[in-house]
């Protein structure tokens, strides 16, 4: 939510079933938030008079089919998927036409750690969360000890945090 704010987004939607984090991705940046992505995509294709959205970012723990076929349901013409999520490699986790990716000339791309450059990006986010534009403490929802640790486990299945951390003192 911050970084699509950041790069100026005009409208930044979520999609989230749980509805902590619906509220919370409203406290980061989100102008919209949906439990589906079927309400999302009505709501994408008001908001633009039918483009639909240049960008859809897949940030599920695990990617499936159906979360894809989604995203690339919200795009418009010469829109993005990009998904960040992993899934068992030997799992085909993206089935879309082919016909409708040429004919409004989509793109679904991967990407790892968004693509950074460490040397550049880390300072350039270090410098944005000095000067209070990247909230980086407030994403932290619970911290855990070591001996938490399947508390933590539990709490992020359940959806009851957003970034759970575990503190080892030692």
């Amino acid at each position: 939510m911050q970084g699509a704010k950041q790069a100026g987004a005009k409208y930044v939607i979520a999609v989230d079933p749980v509805d902590f984090k619906r509220e919370t991705a409203v406290k980061f940046g989100a102008t919209h938030v949906f439990a589906t992505a079927g309400e999302a995509a009505d709501k994408i294709s008001e908001l633009t008079w039918g483009q639909m959205a240049d960008r859809a970012i897949i940030t599920v723990g695990t990617v499936d089919e159906q979360v894809v076929t989604d995203a690339f349901n919200t795009i418009g013409k010469g829109g993005t998927v990009v998904i960040t999520g992993l899934a068992n490699p030997d799992k085909l986790t993206v089935h879309v036409s082919g016909g409708l990716m040429t004919l409004f000339e989509k793109t679904i791309k991967g990407t790892l750690f968004g693509s950074a450059h460490p040397q550049y990006d880390i300072v350039r986010l270090l410098r944005l969360y000095d000067a209070g534009q990247l909230e980086l403490d407030e994403l932290v929802t619970k911290t855990y000890t070591l001996e938490q640790v399947n508390e933590g486990y539990q709490d992020l299945r359940d959806g009851r945090n957003i970034r759970g951390v575990i503190i080892h003192a030692g």
